[in-house]
């Protein structure tokens, strides 16, 4: 359950599809809101359409007059297509320019892009900056990998009980890796007070989410009862459900119990 050494941030996936004025560009939209307002900018409502319709190379064009008027969503998507390479050469350094051009209006999802890749280049103290920003948007991937840095004291001092804090805001989002990793905290009583209950709690959320690690561990606080009652129906079907997802040490575990089931 120690996840101190694994992995790193988490990207925020691309969309197949765009909205004009959906949840995420109400949410994220800020710098100057005459730029900012869909409706406002012409070039942005075509290159979504142009985007939808599957016409790349006009999206591209279109977000990149309204980028450069200043509409910090138009800034985001044009960095996403450069880092895809989608209607456009791929160009990591345009994307990067792009993205934060948009980060700088407090465009969340790009802040939390930025802080994705100043993290893969180890600039750990600047994707902490950008990740908290983000984080303050409410953006439950920010939140998550915000927890992550705390837990891990990457651009910042560990400490577990504000990964505990970042985590639980992500998690009541519904952000099963989030809720997993409560639990594990939970479990362990590192910056939350041990509680089997909550930890089963959080890992069931997760493991209804899709979570592996959480279904996996769900499975076996119903082998041991701790926090819930012992259960082996449930147990097996929990850790049948990782196993499923190629979970390793389910795998093993399922495998070893066949040899002592009926």
């Amino acid at each position: 359950m120690d996840d101190r050494g694994k992995g790193g941030l988490q990207h925020i996936p691309s969309g197949a599809s765009l909205a004009l004025g959906g949840n995420r560009s109400s949410i994220i939209a800020r710098g100057r809101r005459d730029a900012a307002n869909a409706a406002s900018n012409p070039h942005y409502r075509q290159a979504v359409m142009d985007y939808n319709a599957g016409h790349f190379a006009e999206a591209a064009a279109g977000f990149r007059m309204a980028a450069e008027q200043g509409h910090a969503e138009a800034q985001y998507l044009l960095s996403t297509m450069y880092d895809e390479g989608k209607g456009l050469p791929q160009d990591g350094a345009e994307a990067a320019r792009w993205e934060r051009r948009a980060a700088e209006q407090g465009h969340a999802y790009a802040q939390a892009n930025l802080s994705f890749r100043s993290y893969a280049a180890n600039d750990f103290a600047e994707a902490f900056a950008w990740c908290q920003r983000a984080a303050h948007s409410n953006l439950a991937w920010a939140q998550y990998n915000l927890g992550l840095m705390y837990r891990k004291g990457e651009g910042v001092p560990q400490s577990n009980g504000e990964a505990a804090h970042w985590y639980r805001l992500a998690a009541m989002q519904d952000f099963a890796e989030a809720q997993q990793k409560l639990a594990d905290l939970y479990y362990m009583g590192l910056g939350v007070a041990r509680s089997y209950a909550q930890a089963a709690s959080w890992y069931r959320k997760a493991a209804e989410g899709g979570n592996a690690e959480a279904q996996f561990q769900l499975g076996h606080l119903y082998a041991t009862g701790q926090g819930v009652e012992n259960d082996y129906t449930q147990s097996r079907h929990w850790i049948r459900q990782a196993a499923l997802q190629g979970h390793e040490q389910a795998v093993r575990e399922l495998k070893r119990r066949e040899y002592r089931d009926p």
